[in-house]
């Protein structure tokens, strides 16, 4: 399609072009494949050449199943999970990448004056450089957590380590009340390695939905609380645990509870294990918390509404601690 114009040098691009480009895209999509296969394959014969090296054939069938189940099979798995995270951080790159060639195009269209032009394309373009530096310095961040948790495996002979996605169950506790899902249970959430712990907020709108409510505002202070998941796990033990949470006769090197940041990555930074349970609490209003509106408000404004007012203590105008009754 003739329309098409390269977003840098504005040449008009023929459809041969494009199809080429999008071929070269499907080469590239088959080198990384063949890359993440020749990963997987070095880290077997990394592991084999070192079972043949021992020596002692007596030594060596007990040193053979022990790499074989730690060293062979989670390196195999932490490649293939490093790998899968760069591919997704190569589609988000990809796509600030399309969303700048698109706002080119479109600045273009515009047929603005020349030094208006200039301005407006220096803009997206330090923008654009901005969100690819910022990936680029996450990716890296990342990177350096893949090798710390993978050292630490090597070092603490954890079996079958391996940094990859892990299911977690996730609650909200409010009001010494702690939310669960249609059944009666913990939410199941799935978090793979490089993902903060801010992927779990969305598991509270599935939640309040159960209970036709909603966040209305979540606050700066907002704690993720993470429950060994060989505790009793029974909603009233829970309770107990975290009201314990901050008081003095708490242990502080208690391995069964643990509270991060949001920003955590609590597979890389913690070795999170299956099953545990992750208590949302905090600075977190909900819409039924918020009042509809202000009686006193209705009374004075709407003098012939009072009937449709219910008496709900309101924030706006409670007295001593009790709700205001009709004010006429």
């Amino acid at each position: 399609n003739a329309s098409h114009r390269c977003p840098l040098c504005n040449k008009g691009l023929q459809q041969e072009d494009v199809q080429r480009d999008a071929q070269y895209n499907s080469l590239l999509e088959t080198i990384d494949k063949a890359i993440q296969d020749a990963e997987s394959q070095k880290a077997k014969s990394f592991a084999n050449q070192i079972v043949n090296q021992i020596g002692d054939n007596s030594v060596r069938t007990i040193l053979e199943e022990l790499f074989r189940d730690t060293l062979v099979t989670s390196l195999a798995n932490h490649l293939t999970s490093e790998n899968d995270m760069r591919s997704r951080y190569k589609r988000k790159k990809a796509d600030i990448e399309q969303t700048f060639n698109r706002a080119i195009v479109e600045l273009q269209e515009k047929k603005l004056p020349k030094e208006q032009y200039k301005r407006e394309l220096e803009e997206k373009t330090d923008q654009f450089r901005q969100e690819i530096n910022g990936l680029d310095e996450e990716i890296r961040n990342v990177q350096i957590l893949f090798i710390e948790a993978y050292k630490n495996h090597l070092i603490e002979h954890v079996s079958n380590f391996g940094a990859v996605s892990t299911q977690v169950r996730v609650t909200l506790w409010k009001d010494d009340h702690l939310y669960m899902n249609k059944d009666g249970q913990y939410l199941l959430k799935l978090m793979r390695p490089e993902d903060q712990m801010t992927v779990l907020l969305s598991a509270l709108d599935e939640l309040l939905t159960l209970k036709s409510d909603k966040i209305s505002k979540l606050g700066d202070v907002v704690f993720f609380t993470c429950i060994n998941p060989f505790n009793d796990l029974s909603e009233q033990a829970v309770i107990r645990q975290l009201r314990r949470m901050d008081t003095d006769d708490v242990d502080d090197n208690n391995n069964d509870l643990l509270t991060v940041s949001r920003n955590c990555r609590p597979i890389l930074e913690h070795k999170l294990l299956r099953g545990t349970l992750v208590v949302i609490h905090g600075d977190i209003l909900l819409e039924s918390e918020v009042p509809k509106q202000c009686f006193i408000q209705t009374y004075n404004e709407n003098p012939n509404q009072e009937h449709l007012v219910d008496y709900f203590e309101c924030k706006q105008c409670v007295r001593n601690g009790q709700p205001l009754r009709c004010m006429k």
